[in-house]
């Protein structure tokens, strides 16, 4: 998700601002692809595939896995910094494509970026096209998206399932599949989409405040300019000096917390998951801490949950154990028991769910 200065020449640098830091250029980008390709793609095929949980949560290895199946596309880091016109950006850039190792990525998780890697970059188009997007001081938040924007958002997903298709030769179009934590933002919209499922991750909370606050830290350490302004254009604002919690989320939080403060970022899980909890819309909850315990399992109902054809416990090799992550910490007990009371409400609806599919 995040790269560094260094991962990128000066003219690339120059090019992904050029792209990315302009509405406009975004916006015509999008228009021209639309045009050159509006009679030979489709606006969408059935069936897409959201993910979506706050950070740390799981949402990358999820992600990779489906993709791995072959049923899916999502757009990688070879479709940067032409997110919005993925085709006529492919067909201009593939005399020059690079190559190279996979290296891990700045949060220092262990997990291997290149290329080809499938990633998050569906925010762009929301931030090219939705004018009652929030994003201040304060924090990020949207509007319930209208219907025409929902309807571009059709032909938008389009485009991507036609680059995907025509990077593998295949003759089926692959189903959508993104990796979008700010889909919490859109919970209802997305869910009304006929055949969506939305898949949102969540993870044991303790485990996640660490994560948070680890990952927060190391970006501090190592944030530059371009850096800043990477996450800006792609609408991360998870963790590192751009940090901006979800708009939603303030309410229920209490004041006065410091983000260098282990008790923020358990605070701000606990706030987040309130507001799922209270959100009716039938996304589909999936246990990180299930799926690292018991991967085969947790895949075999994946495969359901998606309406997969493909069998994914092959891919349950590549899921490894939990490990923990920084060093210990203390929590306000307060905040801990108000964490784990929402954390068995969640696990709580997960089964409820998961017993209403095979009823």
């Amino acid at each position: 998700m995040i790269r560094r200065r260094e991962d990128y020449s000066l003219t690339e640098r120059w090019l992904h601002r050029l792209v990315l830091h302009s509405t406009d250029i975004r916006r015509l980008s999008f228009d021209l692809e639309a045009f050159v390709l509006g009679r030979t793609v489709q606006p969408t095929s059935d069936r897409p595939v959201y993910l979506c949980g706050l950070a740390r949560s799981g949402t990358t290895l999820l992600l990779r896995l489906l993709e791995q199946s072959g049923e899916f596309a999502s757009l990688s880091y070879r479709d940067m910094p032409f997110v919005m016109a993925p085709n006529l950006w492919a067909w201009l850039s593939h005399r020059w494509q690079r190559r190279g190792p996979a290296q891990e990525r700045v949060h220092g998780d262990g997990v291997l970026v290149d290329y080809d890697s499938p990633e998050a970059f569906e925010e762009v188009f929301w931030r090219t096209f939705d004018s009652h997007l929030e994003r201040d001081l304060d924090g990020y938040g949207a509007e319930m998206p209208s219907e025409a924007l929902l309807e571009k958002f059709a032909r938008y997903r389009g485009l991507v399932e036609a680059v995907i298709q025509r990077r593998t030769g295949e003759a089926r179009r692959r189903r959508y599949l993104s990796k979008n934590n700010n889909n919490l933002m859109r919970l209802e919209a997305l869910c009304k989409e006929p055949g969506a499922t939305v898949l949102l991750l969540f993870r044991e909370p303790i485990a996640t405040a660490r994560s948070l606050k680890r990952v927060h830290e190391r970006l501090g350490a190592e944030w530059d300019g371009f850096t800043r302004l990477y996450m800006d254009w792609l609408g991360h604002f998870e963790f590192g000096p751009g940090h901006r919690p979800f708009l939603f989320a303030r309410a229920y939080m209490r004041d006065g917390l410091s983000v260098s403060s282990p008790d923020y970022w358990l605070d701000y899980w606990t706030a987040v998951h309130r507001h799922i909890l209270e959100n009716a819309a039938p996304f589909q909850l999936v246990d990180y801490d299930l799926l690292c315990r018991s991967p085969i399992d947790a895949l075999d109902d994946m495969r359901r949950r998606v309406i997969s054809r493909n069998d994914l416990r092959s891919l349950a090799v590549q899921v490894k154990p939990l490990r923990p992550e920084g060093a210990p910490v203390e929590f306000d007990p307060e905040l801990v028991a108000r964490a784990r009371d929402v954390h068995r409400a969640l696990q709580h609806r997960r089964v409820a769910e998961t017993c209403g599919a095979a009823a």
